[in-house]
């Protein structure tokens, strides 16, 4: 069992692209940058002993009354990472571009699916009851709560995709959070995955080996089919989802890039208005030398994306 939770630990690194180098001794609240105004430890929820918190980043500049929201929620291998991804250059430059443009901007921590009692299912409950947390607290922050958007990389692609397309009612949300809804209008997903029941999708990562997918579901695939629905964003998809922007590198071997082309045609069939960007050369966490497009005209294109679907009229 340590062995196995260990190999699950390792891919989450893998999968996150994180650099540890760093040691466990820094501060992590020292990295972030001196530009952003953020509110700390920020608690939107306690399940036993464990505490969920957040980063709220402030807009820099105001340019609306209220301010629009994006929820970051980091990857790592679904048993990995922490709301300090938002530090990786592939989110830090949507979370600064967003808040010079006066949009606040959230990173939260969720219960891991790393060998113990949660799965994805709690994962899911964690994320949306963050997003239901700042609904309910959005007078507090100068929040829009009509305006809200989620983003995510890897396992946090899936994260924030079955945040904004499932319904509440099917995850294991904390009841004291329940209130007036806001309105998540948009989200976008960085390479990854959207079904753990399609084969296809799964085929070439390391969720196509059926004891991977016992930490997330909370058992075999055989006996957790409704609930690996239910993970599976392509799935989820209505007529009505929020808009969705997707972006893949074509040279992913972590998480093919098969599974955005998939969600967007998906998308695209329901009538849901979708974009999605596949980087030339680029490896998971858009890794490689001379992508294109680059992570900054990548981030440039999430960024406008978000305007476009959460700017009041």
């Amino acid at each position: 069992m340590k062995t196995a939770l260990l190999l699950v630990l390792a891919f989450a690194a893998i999968a996150s692209g994180v650099d540890d180098s760093t040691g466990k001794g820094n501060d992590p609240y020292a990295r972030l940058p001196a530009d952003l105004k953020v509110v700390k430890g920020i608690v939107f929820k306690q399940v036993g002993e464990t505490k969920l918190d957040m980063l709220l980043l402030l807009p820099t500049e105001k340019k609306f009354e209220k301010s629009p929201l994006v929820v970051f929620i980091h990857g790592g291998g679904f048993g990995g990472g922490d709301k300090f991804h938002v530090l990786r250059r592939d989110a830090l430059g949507v979370a600064r571009g967003l808040t010079q443009r006066g949009v606040a901007f959230a990173s939260i921590e969720y219960r891991l699916a790393n060998g113990g009692v949660a799965t994805v299912n709690e994962s899911v409950a964690d994320c949306k009851d963050a997003v239901r947390f700042l609904v309910k607290h959005a007078a507090e922050y100068n929040l829009d709560a009509e305006r809200i958007g989620t983003f995510g990389e890897s396992a946090g692609g899936n994260l924030t995709l079955t945040t904004a397309l499932g319904a509440d009612r099917d995850y294991p949300c904390d009841p004291s959070l329940d209130g007036p809804p806001g309105k998540i209008r948009c989200v976008a997903a960085y390479y990854g995955p959207v079904s753990f029941v399609d084969p296809a999708l799964t085929k070439g990562s390391n969720f196509e080996r059926p004891q991977r997918l016992v930490s997330i579901l909370g058992g075999p695939l055989e006996a957790k089919r409704e609930l690996a629905k239910r993970l599976s964003p392509i799935e989820l998809l209505r007529p009505d989802s929020p808009a969705i922007f997707l972006a893949h590198g074509d040279a992913d071997q972590v998480i093919a890039p098969l599974n955005s082309i998939a969600m967007r045609d998906a998308a695209q069939a329901k009538g849901v208005p979708v974009e999605c960007v596949i980087s030339k050369g680029a490896g998971h966490g858009f890794s490689g030398e001379g992508i294109e497009p680059s992570v900054a005209e990548i981030n440039r294109r999430t960024i406008d994306f978000f305007l476009k679907y959460l700017s009041p009229p």
